[in-house]
């Protein structure tokens, strides 16, 4: 019988503990190459991306149309690249000439703005009796209109490198739209796969609530996120229609800001409504008031009527738990913890319900 080597077993935790020194030896050099492999890997990425969020619309072409895959897939590209043509061609353009034309008539603004507080606020005496006077001066006032110009530029320079950063990647954006579709041809494989792999590395009845807790978290995130983008899109359709009806100065740069703030619950209406009644008071108050009554009535339409039938009870919080969350969201991450903050929030309600009544049954416990 041959000796056994001394302290053998001690050799792969050696070998794990100087492979780890030496990483922290080069750290630089180990973040250069993880940040090179994920550059590498951004094909990838997009596609993911794109067929996560094309799969409940291939899904509605297969079960609605009784389209073959393949078709259903063709049709769900049709679309999106119709939507990437419009935005280029129309929908960018008209921003940019909505903020190029509110920065020339910004000093303009300026002027109407301090003279209408001069001629109504200044010289009032609850103005002065609130000690407003101290803290909001024609100066402060001129300060702060005069920045208006840089935010806008800002903004401009902003959406104007966005577009540019999205197409200076147009190559690693196709490969990452070729190799969506196949994803979406072979997701049952790659389920079966992902499958294969949490049930080989857990036990089986970890692996069932594993499996069951991913399922319900992507049926929260796509019903929300993709339901609520779909129904912010339509509110930005009717309100620059409406706009346009209403002959209204920056309908594009309004409906676009209305839009998008809609994807914030209970907040986001109140928020894309003050700047679009600020950008119209200049120009007509009267037209402002319009304005403002017509995006009233259109989220409200939205919040009764079409957010419902969009989204219908897709994550089932009450509206205390959808404002607290927005609130910390909101003060954790800014605008992307509020547009985050409900499917977040859904899925935390979901696992500690679960623990909750977990822990009820084995004590045997109905709460009523």
């Amino acid at each position: 019988m041959k000796n056994k080597i001394p302290y053998l077993e001690f050799l792969p935790i050696l070998v794990i503990g100087l492979v780890l020194f030496k990483l922290v030896d080069r750290i630089d050099e180990f973040g250069l190459l993880v940040v090179g492999a994920l550059r590498v890997l951004q094909p990838v990425f997009w596609a993911i991306g794109v067929a996560y969020v094309l799969n409940p619309m291939m899904k509605f072409f297969q079960r609605k149309f009784k389209m073959p895959r393949i078709l259903a897939i063709l049709s769900c590209y049709v679309i999106v690249i119709g939507i990437i043509i419009t935005l280029i061609t129309i929908v960018i353009p008209m921003i940019v000439e909505n903020v190029v034309e509110l920065a020339g008539n910004i000093e303009t603004y300026q002027e109407m703005a301090i003279e209408y507080f001069q001629d109504n606020v200044a010289s009032t005496s609850w103005y002065k009796d609130l000690g407003l006077s101290e803290y909001l001066t024609i100066d402060k006032l001129s300060t702060d209109i005069v920045s208006i110009p840089d935010l806008l530029n800002s903004v401009l320079n902003g959406l104007v490198g966005f577009v540019g950063g999205f197409f200076g990647g147009t190559f690693k954006i196709i490969v990452g739209f070729i190799i969506a579709v196949y994803l979406l041809l072979d997701k049952e494989k790659f389920q079966v796969g992902l499958k294969k792999i949490v049930y080989g590395f857990f036990k089986e009845k970890q692996a069932d609530l594993t499996i069951i807790f991913f399922g319900d978290v992507n049926k929260i995130f796509s019903r929300y996120i993709i339901g609520k983008t779909i129904d912010s899109a339509i509110i930005g359709m009717l309100c620059f229609i409406g706009l346009v009806i209403l002959q209204t100065p920056y309908a594009a740069l309004i409906a676009i800001i209305v839009g998008i703030t809609n994807m914030i619950p209970y907040f986001g209406p109140f928020i894309g409504m003050v700047p679009a009644i600020i950008l119209t008071l200049f120009v007509s108050p009267i037209k402002a008031v319009w304005v403002g009554l017509f995006i009233f009535g259109l989220q409200q339409f939205d919040g009764y009527y079409l957010g419902p039938k969009i989204l219908g009870d897709s994550v089932g919080l009450s509206p205390f738990w959808i404002i607290l969350g927005i609130l910390v969201g909101g003060s954790m991450m800014g605008v992307l913890g509020m547009l985050l903050a409900v499917p977040v929030v859904a899925v935390m309600q979901m696992v500690f319900t679960r623990a909750v009544e977990k822990r009820l049954s084995k004590k045997d416990i109905i709460v009523e």
